[in-house]
């Protein structure tokens, strides 16, 4: 078994602890890696099911866990589950390492049933520079108002800015607002996780430093829940 991500499952029941699901709901791990969480989410009495768009990762989940039920797939585009399929999707440190963290929103949003609940455990910028907030919202929204053109998609899924996530880490106040404004969703918790993260802990491509200047890089539970009508 591998927990590829700082807390371990302590963090993941607590983070459950707050949403509360009730048994039998159908929950999608976004990110599932080996099917760790899947496979403890079914110990648990719920029916979880994952992607990961790690194919490896995915035939190792299968391996360890035969009858569970993961599948190859990128958490951005969710083409492939109708529209309030899930009573609850976690993100277990895998928002972060999208290159379109709010298309991702966009897609966990839809798939959510009415009064469906959203899991995100990730980094976080504990003390941000008002300046690097302000820097980063006038770049996200100039890229917001640059015009397609053809063969974009063609192109592939280019990276781009977004005034709550930089540099693998979220910035508090703007991934709650992107939350409540912009999906319409009710954040019930956002909490510090407690854990000392240090350059060991982190696997992704989170900076820790930005322009010259070292970042205090926290582990944060946020739980949203959809509207229920």
């Amino acid at each position: 078994m591998t927990i590829a991500r700082p807390g371990g499952f302590e963090l993941t029941d607590r983070a459950l602890e707050i949403a509360n699901y009730k048994m039998g709901s159908r929950i999608l791990d976004i990110g599932c890696g080996e099917g760790d969480t899947v496979d403890r989410l079914n110990k648990m009495g719920l029916k979880a099911e994952g992607i990961d768009i790690n194919l490896a990762k995915i035939d190792k989940a299968k391996k360890d866990y035969p009858g569970i039920n993961v599948k190859f797939g990128d958490g951005g585009f969710m083409d492939d589950y109708m529209s309030y399929t899930f009573d609850g999707i976690i993100s277990e440190c895998t928002l972060s390492t999208m290159l379109q963290p709010d298309e991702a929103l966009h897609e966990v949003y839809c798939v959510l049933k009415k009064g469906g609940r959203l899991i995100i455990t990730d980094y976080y910028e504990k003390d941000p520079d008002p300046k690097q907030l302000k820097a980063v919202a006038i770049e996200a929204a100039r890229q917001a108002r640059l015009p397609h053109n053809e063969g974009d998609c063609e192109a592939g899924t280019p990276s781009h800015f977004t005034n709550f996530c930089f540099e693998g880490a979220f910035f508090k106040e703007p991934l709650i607002r992107m939350i409540e404004d912009e999906l319409g969703m009710k954040v019930l918790a956002f909490e510090d996780a407690g854990i000392e993260v240090g350059a060991d802990d982190i696997y992704t491509d989170v900076k820790t430093e930005v322009g010259g200047k070292k970042r205090d890089i926290g582990y944060f539970i946020l739980v949203a829940q959809k509207a229920i009508v």
